[in-house]
């Protein structure tokens, strides 16, 4: 969905942001166009205004006063927080240098809305304290089953360092990580009913032109066109995607249709593992304990409201 949302005028998909400072990112991942981060037509140019060369031991005192409060220990902190200067200064200096880097990003794209697709919900509930920054987030959930199969494939993209293969969980560890991430959405953003919404990846595999409609229009980009051909193909073009899933290096055209390989091919106990430690969640966002999942008529779309001051993150 992400870079989907980036090939739309006016919108530019930046990949997960709250990964860049992890140790050695910067240095040895490429971004979705091929090149090196730092050698990329785009990010080389955005990275020197903001940092200027790169430094590791700056790098790791960025990536430890994120880990402060993004990480699970640092959540009764990040509760307790009602304004930016309530945090260390070292967590206050995180955040300024994150919001300098979002406005260094519209002002070399030119555009509106940027698309931030960390998946961590603390991320997102920290930046909500940056002064200039509107945020919006769309909770995407997907049923944990398939999440779990997803985990279990193999998954590799080019690095500086030649192929990286992708992390693998087993079905217990796919489970719990899946409970923390949405339940973390949950407890943060939940009751914030104007800056969040929740969208099935189900729902919009099942209707993508009423769920990138509604997305424009309540970004105030009614007139923006979908990267669709017909209604089930979406026209990915080049991007710059930093971080993110392996798929962020395929362009071209993409027929969408539901994923439903798990319901066969994950093992019957792995699927039994999951469904019991999960069963709370799924009930709630709709997903049976057994069988497909059934779909609504239409699905709920995710709000993104743009601000005049600075662009929003999804």
């Amino acid at each position: 969905m992400g870079a989907a949302l980036g090939q739309i005028d006016g919108f530019f998909c930046a990949g997960e942001m709250q990964r860049i400072w992890d140790k050695d990112w910067l240095v040895n991942e490429h971004c979705s166009c091929g090149d090196p981060i730092l050698s990329c037509s785009h990010w080389a140019g955005v990275f020197r205004e903001v940092i200027g060369d790169y430094d590791a031991h700056l790098a790791r005192r960025i990536r430890r006063a994120r880990n402060s409060v993004v990480r699970l220990y640092g959540l009764p902190r990040l509760l307790a927080a009602q304004s930016l200067s309530e945090l260390p200064a070292a967590v206050q200096d995180y955040v300024s240098l994150t919001e300098r880097l979002y406005h260094v990003i519209q002002r070399h794209t030119g555009c509106n809305v940027i698309v931030d697709t960390s998946k961590y919900p603390t991320y997102s509930y920290l930046l909500r304290l940056a002064p200039s920054l509107d945020m919006r987030v769309v909770h995407l959930v997907r049923d944990a089953r398939a999440v779990a199969y997803s985990w279990q494939r193999v998954k590799s993209y080019p690095t500086a360092k030649g192929m990286r293969y992708m992390e693998r969980h087993t079905a217990p560890r796919s489970a719990a990580a899946w409970n923390v991430l949405n339940g973390l959405a949950d407890l943060l953003w939940e009751r914030n009913t104007a800056h969040y919404r929740l969208i099935r990846y189900e729902d919009f595999v099942a209707h993508p032109r009423h769920t990138f409609q509604a997305m424009l229009d309540l970004a105030g980009e009614p007139q923006a066109v979908p990267p669709l051909v017909g209604d089930d193909v979406l026209d990915i073009r080049s991007h710059h995607i930093i971080a993110g899933n392996a798929n962020r290096f395929q362009t071209g055209r993409v027929r969408l249709r539901m994923d439903a390989e798990w319901q066969n091919q994950l093992g019957r106990l792995d699927a039994a593992i999951v469904t019991v430690l999960t069963f709370p969640l799924l009930r709630k966002y709709g997903y049976p304990a057994f069988g497909a999942v059934a779909l609504p008529s239409q699905s709920q779309a995710p709000v993104v409201t743009p601000s005049s001051s600075a662009p929003p993150q999804l």
